[in-house]
């Protein structure tokens, strides 16, 4: 069993202390509301920022909320990084992931743009990948109004958020939009595999994720099995020739570390510019839980820089 950081091992601990139950023995909305009650320790002590500002587009189902974060220094006309939050497709919000994208807005030095997309199951799939597509082409139409750079836009994500952003990279490939230059993939989930070595190791509770919970993301996101094989919904089936350069990470310890390592090796065989990160001795939700783990920090200055590089 691989070591785990001593600090994701104190973070393990606390939570296993709270005995929290398990999003899957809760309905949708009573699951979300406890997310943001959990997720509200994450995101305490957030950076500053100097603008932070909610904008409500027309979407393809009503109105769609962005939320803009501007660090210091971002000019008149910053290229930047659309983000999307995790949670399996049905829990995570803009608050959630807040601290999270301040940080990656501080550390890129570009401005982050958080889209409220929708949530299974009143929204499964493919409606919140709709939104995302939506909102990339509304800030290539759009966005210099709000001080971005129509021709400089990034994608990234964390789990759920990471296979959307995959998702919207090939569903505007296939449009012949190439509107993004760059996508950043954090511990994404690209197939509904739960019979993995890597759910096997560590699907079974105690590593922050757990197969069961993946279970009940994927019965509402995608109830019908048959939907799960579509590329859009599952992009490890998908033709990935053609992509931006992408960031791919995984935590050692995570159930879906198969899924991203798996996309390494399909991403190497298509041609695409590849930066490839085995982020060791963690787990699963890392990424926001720079509060009591200091290497998320380095996770977000990872991101930050590949993004960055591609952009500026």
């Amino acid at each position: 069993m691989p070591e785990l950081d001593p600090a994701m091992a104190e973070i393990l601990a606390m939570l296993q202390a709270e005995a929290l139950p398990a999003y899957e023995t809760m309905p949708a909305a009573e699951a979300r509301a406890e997310s943001e009650r959990r997720n509200a320790f994450w995101n305490q002590d957030a950076p500053a920022l100097p603008e932070v500002d909610d904008v409500t587009i027309e979407g393809p189902r009503g109105p769609l909320r962005l939320r803009f974060y501007v660090p210091q220094g971002a000019g008149d006309l910053s290229p930047a990084i659309v983000y999307l939050h995790g949670g399996g497709w049905v829990i995570g919000s803009l608050d959630t992931h807040d601290h999270v994208c301040r940080r990656l807005a501080r550390a890129a030095g570009l401005e982050v743009v958080s889209v409220d997309y929708g949530l299974a199951p009143e929204h499964p799939f493919p409606q919140g990948l709709a939104d995302v597509v939506h909102a990339v082409r509304w800030l290539a139409e759009h966005g210099a109004s709000e001080g971005v750079d129509p021709g400089r836009l990034a994608l990234a994500g964390d789990s759920a958020g990471a296979n959307l952003a995959l998702a919207a990279c090939l569903r505007l490939r296939d449009s012949g939009e190439p509107l993004v230059r760059a996508a950043a993939l954090v511990y994404g989930c690209y197939s509904d595999d739960f019979d993995s070595p890597s759910h096997a190791a560590f699907g079974g509770g105690a590593h922050f994720l757990s197969t069961s919970t993946m279970r009940w993301f994927w019965n509402h996101y995608a109830p019908d099995p048959a939907t799960r094989r579509d590329p859009f919904a599952s992009p490890l089936r998908a033709d990935l020739r053609g992509l931006p350069p992408l960031y791919v990470s995984a935590a050692e310890l995570d159930p879906l570390r198969d899924d991203s390592e798996r996309l390494a090796h399909r991403l190497i065989e298509a041609g695409v510019e590849l930066d490839w990160r085995l982020w060791r001795g963690v787990t699963h939700g890392c990424f926001q839980m720079s509060r009591m783990l200091p290497r998320a920090e380095l996770f977000v200055a990872e991101v930050a820089g590949f993004l960055a590089r591609r952009l500026v």
